[in-house]
């Protein structure tokens, strides 16, 4: 694949052509008609750039570690603008497009020929690709802690039967362990060996983990050992308890 400044030499190289600006627009318009076009279902207000006179639509993706755009406008000449960018940042690794400059810009005589609205349009368009890029190299969590994370949202649904308190809170949640396939194994306890409805409050937690996006399987297993005390409560729920 050629990189963003081999590319940005060619089209200073294809304006280079053309002597006139209705010209060079005529060729801006072509590459709008052959742009990667968004997908209807993301016409939103998420997509739309800011700063711009007409509306325009952006969307990245990040597929093995390159970035790939779509967008479209309802303005033919602005569609040609945005088209010219993903011409160049279409395919491009994110730190490469952060560290990339627009030089090429200025060579072919883009933002002096445009009107001061579309120049500042043409400036949101490269900022919100900047900004793109700068999303998409941020170290991406661990999926297991983000899976983590749904989990114990979820046994805060599941209250102990005896207490008004969620069985996260109160302590009875001793070890969640998550692994890359999305097999989850839970060791918890109880406030009383002898709960007549033990296993109806293992079913519970099972249930409300195994419905969390991403688990494929759930073990939960129940312990008496270490013996559940008040001191495995939460700073909320001894403060809801009057513990506090």
């Amino acid at each position: 694949m050629k990189t963003i400044q081999e590319i940005q030499v060619e089209i200073v190289e294809e304006f280079a052509v053309f002597s006139d600006w209705m010209d060079k627009y005529e060729y801006l318009i072509e590459l709008g008609k052959g742009m990667p076009v968004i997908d209807e279902k993301d016409k939103t207000e998420e997509h739309l750039i800011s700063g711009c006179q007409s509306r325009v639509w952006l969307s990245c993706r990040k597929v093995e570690g390159r970035l790939y755009f779509a967008a479209d406008s309802d303005a033919i000449i602005t569609k040609g603008i945005i088209s010219l960018l993903l011409k160049v940042y279409n395919g491009q690794k994110p730190e490469d497009i952060l560290s990339a400059d627009e030089g090429f810009i200025e060579q072919i005589g883009l933002k002096e020929n445009l009107s001061p609205t579309r120049a500042n349009g043409l400036v949101s368009m490269i900022e919100t690709i900047k900004q793109y890029a700068a999303s998409f190299s941020a170290p991406e969590p661990a999926a297991g802690k983000d899976l983590e994370a749904d989990i114990v949202l979820a046994l805060r649904q599941v209250y102990d039967p005896e207490i008004p308190v969620n069985v996260y809170d109160l302590g009875l949640i001793y070890d969640i362990q998550v692994d890359a396939d999305g097999q989850v194994f839970i060791k918890m306890t109880l406030t009383a060996p002898n709960c007549p409805i033990a296993d109806e409050v293992v079913m519970q937690v099972r249930e409300a983990v195994a419905d969390v996006p991403g688990v494929k399987d759930v073990q939960v297993d129940l312990v008496f050992e270490p013996e559940w005390t008040t001191d495995r409560m939460s700073e909320e729920a001894k403060l809801e308890l009057g513990l506090l």
